[in-house]
């Protein structure tokens, strides 16, 4: 099985733009997130500011090495893992019974409670990382590939930011639909 060199760029760009957007957050406000870390209750107390730090580099790193296809297969691995250890903690949480939580995956004026939709949304990327680790079809490269690559970070990150906003306003929703 192997991927077409278009479509493994967009999603190389998409996956970068998400951990860009992630970790402008936490650094903008690394006070709140790592109260967000902490209210995990994943990690002992002295564990929690170095592994903000931890998740803050790990997300910088990804955001920087995602783009580069000589990078992309390692980077992608490592979006899978740090992915996959979201979704853990989010579903340890579901389980816990912790749903006000905030997820700590948006800026704090997209308030996102822990919901089954962001493991979702998290496997959804965790798809499109793990996608990136195979094997790209050799092809040659025409000026239509340019648009179609435009297209798709478009709608990618359209898709993304109506997925936060609609993530955003669940809880309200399903308050209202209570009343």
């Amino acid at each position: 099985m192997t991927i077409d060199p278009i479509i493994a760029a967009a999603l190389r760009v998409l996956l970068a733009l998400l951990f860009a957007a992630a970790v402008a957050h936490k650094v903008a406000d690394f006070a709140a997130f790592r109260i967000v870390l902490h209210d995990y209750h994943l990690l002992p107390l002295a564990m929690v500011t170095p592994a903000t730090a931890i998740v803050i580099a790990t997300e910088i790193g990804l955001a920087a090495a995602l783009p580069w296809p000589a990078t992309g297969s390692t980077a992608a691995w490592a979006a899978v893992a740090l992915l996959a250890i979201y979704s853990f903690g989010i579903a340890i949480n579901l389980l816990r019974g912790r749903r006000t939580l905030e997820c700590g995956c948006a800026p704090s004026t997209y308030r996102q409670p822990l919901s089954e939709w962001l493991l979702a949304r998290n496997a959804v990327s965790i798809a499109a990382a793990f996608a990136l680790t195979l094997p790209h079809a050799p092809r040659a490269l025409a000026w239509l590939d340019a648009v179609t690559f435009a297209g798709m970070v478009a709608a990618g990150s359209a898709a993304w930011v109506a997925t936060q906003q609609l993530l955003a306003l669940a809880p309200r929703v399903a308050v209202r639909g209570a009343s």
